[in-house]
């Protein structure tokens, strides 16, 4: 009889467990199923940063591929939604420093607005007007190294914020 009663308890806690619907990412279930294209158009880039909105909108693009519900269309004309964003600010400011006050970490920080809008009806399913990146990297003594640096800074702020805004939106927040 305890041993029924255990199994019992152990059943009923998996299916607690299990069945409260809770998932670890979002998937997109607040999203119409009948969006399955989506284009990720070029972002305006309002900063005097140079390709960040290259790094950008690459990364979108590479959230949603890696989300088996949505495949990339090719043309805003041929997806079910497009994506659009604006890169607001792009600031560095320095951590810490040399002996010789040359900067020896950055950090760089991103602002950007992003939209996610329906292309049938033009509603919007989600946007957000203020997200922020930051990332934080070293610098080498020799300054000729300083664009290499940021590049790869720009490109990790680029993923962390797609990844960012991408969950935001399938989770409809």
């Amino acid at each position: 009889m305890k041993n029924v009663i255990r199994i019992l308890m152990v059943c009923l806690c998996c299916a607690i467990l299990f069945g409260c619907g809770y998932s670890f990412t979002s998937r997109g279930e607040s999203i119409d199923k009948r969006i399955q294209k989506v284009y990720v158009e070029s972002f305006e880039n309002r900063t005097a940063q140079a390709e960040v909105e290259n790094y950008l909108r690459t990364a979108f693009i590479n959230q949603f591929i890696q989300n088996s519900r949505f495949k990339i269309a090719q043309s805003a004309e041929a997806a079910d939604a497009v994506v659009r964003g604006k890169i607001l600010n792009f600031n560095t400011s320095p951590l810490s420093y040399l002996k010789n006050d040359l900067a020896a970490e950055e950090r760089a920080t991103i602002i950007m607005e992003v939209t996610f809008q329906d292309n049938e009806n033009g509603k919007i399913i989600w946007s957000s007007k203020n997200i922020t990146g930051t990332v934080d990297y070293a610098l080498s003594e020799d300054i000729n190294y300083l664009p290499t640096a940021r590049k790869q800074a720009l490109i990790k702020v680029a993923n962390d914020l797609a990844e960012k805004a991408f969950n935001l939106m399938m989770s409809g927040f």
